[in-house]
Formats: C-alpha cells, structure tokens, sequence
C-alpha cells in the first residue's frame, strides 16, 4: 500500500527540530529528559545524514563521561543516560562510552532496589512498579546485549518486558497502568498516554534487538509473548486515536482529556516499529493509517522556532483530575522521541 507520508515535509520538520534541540540541550538547565534529548539527536543525525546533531550530542556529553555516571543521583536521571551513551558508542566507536552505559546497566540489575521477582524499583521501599521504568531499563540492556554478544542480557531485558506487564498490563484494554503495588496487587485508577507510549518504545525496540542479533530461536515463547502484547496494545491504541487530529487523549479511555504530543509521538515511533516487525495479530492495515495521521500530526506541533509543542510535563501517578492539571508546553523527553519518531519514518518513507 502506498504511504501517505509526505517526505520532504517529515524531512523538514526533523531538521528544523534537531537543530532547535541541539542547541537548547548545550543551554537549558538539566532535566532528566535531557538524556532521551541526546538519544533523539543521535536519531536525527543518522536519518538525515549530517554531523552537526552528533557533534551536540558529544559536546554535552563530555564532562559526564570525563566524571562517570552520577549513580547517587534521582534513577530518572543516570538511567536514561545509557541510550544515548550506546548511541554515541555506535557512532563514535569510542569504548568509553560503552563502559559508561555498561555501569548504568549494571546498577540496574544488581544495586537497584527491585520486586521480588526482579523489577527496579525508583522510589524505594514501597514496591511500586513504573511502566516508565520499562522504557528507561529494558531497551539499553537490549541494545547492550547485542553490542556485546552477551545473549543472556538480551533475555534480561526481554524478561523486564515481561515482568512490566505482568503487573500493569490492563487485560480489559489491552492498555497499561501506570503504577501498581507488586505485593497489594493494586494500580492507579488511569490509563496514562505516555506511560503507555513508553511501553511501545521499549517493547518494540527489545524485540527489533532480538530480531538484528538472530536470537529469535533462543527467545522463542517470551519473545512471542511479548510481540502479542504489543500488537494488542497497538491495536487498542489505533482505536483510541483522535480522528481529527491524528493524536492522542493523555488519559486514554477520556476523551474529554486533552491531546498529548509526546505520547502521539511514542506511539507513532511504536506503531511504526510494530509495522516493521510485521508481529502476528496486529491489525496492519489499521495500523498503517494510524501511523501514517500521527506522523503527519506531530509535524504539526513543531513550530517555527523549532519547538515541539503540546508535551505534558513531568507527571505523577493520579487521579483524572490529576492528569488533567498537568502543564503543556515543551520538554526535552517529548522533543527526543518525536526526532526518534521522524527519524524513522524518513528512513522508512520511499
């Protein structure tokens, strides 16, 4: 089926997009957003072919690789940092940015507080399970794994996929909570927009790792497992898409929330990679046109300064009046999946 997607418009919106990004990253004051930003940088370079991203990227890396991974800091923080370290490792060669992802990984598995059967835990001692967590763990000891050849990291992190939705997968919805309690068995009262997009993100990106590195075999069940949840969950999401706009409600199941961009966007980079995997169950020709009115959606909330607008900021576990209170405007974790998301699909567009 031909594509919709206008290539030269994605192509000028990611380019008006990283170059916005990469200079507000080497300005701003820090948030832990700011990692997922690099991340979305490295992206941008690779989609559009051009050095002035990663350059960005580098520079605002350079005195946290001199100094190590700051592992006594907020888990936000330190743990997103593993991506983009991978990414620059990827597009540097340069080994030390491999062994700085790999101590993020390693404080992960064994110095962060988890449940009992193995789930980091951000905010000790209560077992509260994050469907955020997913996204910042399970991709990066994917990507890891395979960087290294270390098989058994790879099903580490297809275990985190695992054990994230044994806990806050809705079977109702096919959707996910935001938080739950692993030992009451209890979860938030909503379905969170981009808590749910960050599962997308994650599942997608572990099982397009399993997939490059060939160890679809050794994974057999899980892996099965895992892809059926995502399609599911991509399916229920294609149906709960603003028809009008081309995005999404930030609390899922209310559509008298309002439109969230940063979800739109990890759904868009979900849906695209769910396309690309071709997974069992999805419904690929709703998700074709659902991928192809968020794409063309996101393009919208970029402005002409650059800016990608219509992001929910920083948000807690809550109540529908909660979700609702939350401010919009910009923030680099909705900038850095909207370049990943663009990238992708200038990649992917004919």
């Amino acid at each position: 089926m031909a594509s919709s997607i206008d290539r030269q418009a994605v192509q000028s919106c990611l380019e008006r997009l990283a170059s916005h990004s990469g200079e507000e990253l080497l300005s701003k004051p820090p948030h832990w957003g700011d990692a997922i930003m690099c991340d979305g940088l490295l992206y941008a370079a690779r989609a559009l072919r051009i050095e002035a991203p990663v350059r960005r990227a580098i520079k605002w890396f350079e005195p946290k690789l001199a100094a190590g991974p700051d592992l006594e800091r907020w888990f936000w923080f330190w743990s997103a940092e593993a991506l983009p370290a991978l990414g620059l490792y990827q597009a540097t060669g340069k080994s030390d940015y491999l062994e700085y992802a790999r101590a993020i990984v390693d404080t992960v598995e064994h110095k962060t507080p988890h449940t009992a059967d193995g789930v980091p835990i951000p905010h000790p001692p209560e077992p509260i399970v994050w469907i955020d967590v997913v996204y910042f763990v399970a991709p990066a000891m994917a990507l890891l794994g395979r960087l290294t050849r270390d098989e058994a990291m790879v099903g580490r992190a297809l275990d985190q996929v695992l054990l994230h939705a044994k806990y806050l997968l809705d079977p109702v919805t096919d959707l996910f909570w935001h938080v739950a309690n692993a030992e009451k068995r209890t979860h938030s009262p909503c379905l969170w927009a981009r808590g749910n997009s960050w599962f997308s993100i994650a599942c997608s990106q572990v099982l397009r790792e399993i997939k490059t590195a060939g160890l679809e075999g050794r994974f057999g069940g899980k892996a099965e497992d895992a892809a059926l949840d995502l399609a599911r969950q991509m399916n229920a999401i294609s149906a709960l898409q603003d028809q009008a706009s081309g995005l999404w409600h930030t609390v899922l199941e209310q559509p008298t929330s309002y439109l969230e961009s940063s979800a739109s966007a990890g759904f868009a980079l979900g849906v695209g990679r769910a396309l690309q995997l071709d997974l069992d169950r999805l419904n690929s020709f709703r998700a074709r046109r659902t991928y192809e009115r968020a794409i063309s959606a996101i393009c919208t909330k970029i402005n002409s300064a650059g800016e990608f607008t219509g992001v929910s900021q920083q948000t807690p576990p809550g109540d529908f009046a909660h979700y609702q209170s939350i401010e919009v405007g910009t923030a680099p974790f909705g900038s850095g999946v909207c370049m990943m998301a663009l990238a992708e699909a200038l990649e992917q567009a004919p």
